[in-house]
């Protein structure tokens, strides 16, 4: 069994301690900056699959707005920790027939 938890964020979380960005750094394009913010992060979902854990950043959306890869689920919680503070203690386990992860995230939202 696969592991998989979310955790939704508080709107109170300023600033960020980590920003994601879509695009090459500008150390490899010539000094210019064409990076894109990605955007703010609403939930959390570290998911576990066969290269590791992944801790994905979702908007309000359900778009993607970052991901990074782990060696273990306590080492994704931590990084959540880091970037978000408190507001990630309460994880949630997603249940193994759920398919769309995001789409029970958002609903869960919705309540």
């Amino acid at each position: 069994m696969k592991s998989r938890t979310f955790a939704v964020l508080s709107d109170k979380i300023s600033p960020l301690r980590v920003n994601q960005f879509l695009g090459m750094p500008p150390e490899l394009t010539n000094g210019e900056d064409k990076r894109q913010d990605r955007g703010i992060a609403c939930f959390l979902v570290i998911e576990e699959k066969p290269e590791g854990f992944f801790l994905y950043r979702f908007n309000e959306d359900g778009n993607c707005v970052g991901d990074t890869w782990h060696a273990n689920e306590e080492d994704a919680q931590e990084q959540a920790d880091y970037e978000y503070g408190k507001g990630t203690k309460n994880w949630s386990s997603i249940p193994e027939n759920v398919d769309d992860v995001v789409k029970f995230v958002l609903a869960h939202l919705a309540r």
